[in-house]
């Protein structure tokens, strides 16, 4: 096989996709730093990033518009154009190159079967990934206490997968073609069988150190910068930052949704706290981007949530009931929050970094993916450069 025929030339040629996630861009880094011949590859942007190697948006679009019937057909070039250039897929579970997606359990969610068949057929590594609505079901969620995202959802059905016999078929399926199915944090506990890796990944050096926090009476300004704010907990933040106002005490909300990606990273540089979210149960990306920039980050962490490094993690813990009191104690105490945000790079270096990811993917590859020994020991010695 092709695929065979390139490993054992020492080449690893992987495409991670196509789910536009923000920072694809990193885990493409981290797969470089291996040696790999990496690249993402998107059908679709979000307006809050575009940065991706293969953006073929325009191009479907302009399919579309001409020759819609031929939609299917141009996902099928793009699949057989992957197949004779890439051998290891890093994939998210909703969807991969060709449509429809799913149809094994969810209508909307899951990778196509025949793709997945292919990938098999021709001897190519497939490692999907959880990136949230691709495997949240709603008893599964609700069995996990009383804060959660489907306790605050304003339309069960409508955002995630939800049913969870459906969602529990999809990803049986899922799991039966993949080389390894990947997880992180909150989805361990709904993806069986996954294996724990911290792809929340970020280039720690193109974040800025923070500026000191003042010590003095001035307000205290809480970030917070949600998608979608039912299931961040936003109200419950209004809610304690009203009524901590209205007792007098010096505190601002500065609140920003929807917008453009380094929009974000600009305001994490004006706040003394992010607020990332109160009911999820887990952080997100945006929560290790605060850390990496030396911000401190509020947010609710279920027990046993598969963070990394649980207890060297410098969130302060939170929830809609505790929110308002672990607040009062923030605008007295500037110090801890300037302890906190001093931990948040080296957290990050050490847990989220493109290098940290590059070497949980040479455990992955060296695991799972039966590499030849020599491009094995030339994947083990890159890696001690990430230890460095």
């Amino acid at each position: 096989m092709i695929a065979e025929d390139r490993l054992l030339r020492g080449e690893l040629n992987s495409l991670w996709g196509v789910t536009p996630i923000v920072n694809l861009r990193e885990c493409v880094a981290a797969d470089r730093a291996l040696g790999a011949n990496a690249y993402s590859l998107v059908f679709t942007t979000y307006h809050t990033s575009s940065n991706f190697d293969f953006v073929l948006s325009e191009l479907q679009e302009r399919v579309i518009a001409e020759r819609g019937e031929d939609l299917y057909r141009f996902r099928w070039l793009v699949l057989i154009w992957a197949i004779a250039n890439f051998d290891f897929f890093h994939l998210y579970n909703d969807r991969g190159i060709i449509e429809p997606a799913g149809g094994y359990g969810s209508p909307r969610f899951g990778i196509a079967v025949r793709e997945m068949e292919i990938y098999r057929q021709a001897g190519k590594r497939l490692y999907t990934y959880a990136y949230g609505a691709d495997h949240r079901t709603r008893e599964k969620n609700l069995a996990l206490g009383k804060w959660n995202f489907c306790t605050e959802c304003p339309e069960p059905g409508v955002y995630c997968v939800c049913d969870d016999a459906g969602g529990a078929a999809m990803l049986q399926v899922i799991r039966e073609y993949s080389t390894a199915v990947v997880a992180h944090g909150l989805a361990m506990r709904l993806i069986p069988g996954a294996r724990n890796v911290p792809y929340l990944t970020v280039d720690v050096n193109k974040f800025s150190p923070r500026r000191s926090w003042s010590q003095g009476d001035g307000n205290l300004i809480v970030g917070h910068f949600p998608n979608h704010g039912y299931f961040k907990g936003t109200k419950y933040l209004e809610g304690a930052i009203h009524s901590l106002q209205a007792e007098g005490h010096a505190v601002e909300l500065l609140q920003l949704s929807g917008k453009p990606h380094h929009e974000i990273l600009e305001a994490m540089q004006k706040i003394d706290v992010l607020v990332d979210q109160l009911i999820s149960g887990s952080f997100g990306l945006t929560a290790v981007e605060a850390m990496a920039s030396g911000c401190p980050v509020v947010c609710y962490l279920h027990d046993g949530v598969a963070v990394a490094d649980r207890e060297g993690c410098p969130v302060i813990e939170a929830n809609p009931d505790t929110i308002k009191e672990t607040l009062r104690q923030l605008i007295a105490d500037r110090t801890r929050l300037s302890k906190l945000g001093a931990a948040g790079p080296d957290y990050v270096r050490k847990n989220y970094s493109v290098e940290a990811l590059g070497r949980h993917l040479a455990d992955l590859y060296g695991e799972t993916a039966d590499l030849p020994k020599p491009l094995k020991a030339t994947i083990a010695e890159r890696t001690k450069s990430l230890s460095s």
